[in-house]
């Protein structure tokens, strides 16, 4: 009995995580800055890049107002994902018009959450494998 209830509280919070993730790639498909915002975490910490992070939400509010600025579209599709409670992991090809260049990248994103919230988004991908 103890171990249906735990997996279905591991299930409700792992959908609540993937929802709250595709939410936010979703809200950088459509440019819109306060959407993008609104799940993180007051102390979140967002790595962008593999050496360029942003801790708590002025810097990522910054970063994210400046990314945006310079670009006029952007596409995070979903290859893959999966949950692990509060942690999702997704497989993207995120492709971007910025600055007058076509960028498309393969990349691996970890989102760590909690209480609705994005604390944690990491990023890795090969610095050298942008498709201009």
């Amino acid at each position: 009995m103890f171990g249906r209830v735990r997996g279905d509280n591991l299930h409700m919070q792992g959908n609540r995580a993937e929802r709250l993730v595709r939410a936010e790639l979703d809200a950088w498909s459509r440019l819109d800055v306060d959407a993008i915002m609104a799940p993180f975490a007051v102390d979140a910490v967002w790595q962008a890049a593999p050496n360029v992070t942003f801790n708590g939400r002025d810097e990522i509010l910054a970063a994210v107002g400046e990314y945006v600025g310079r670009m006029k579209s952007a596409e995070l599709r979903v290859v893959n994902l999966t949950v692990d409670g509060d942690k999702v992991f997704t497989e993207r090809i995120d492709t971007f018009d910025y600055e007058g260049r076509h960028i498309a990248v393969r990349l691996m994103g970890i989102f760590e959450t909690a209480d609705g919230k994005i604390t944690a988004w990491r990023d890795y991908y090969d610095v050298g494998s942008h498709d201009t």
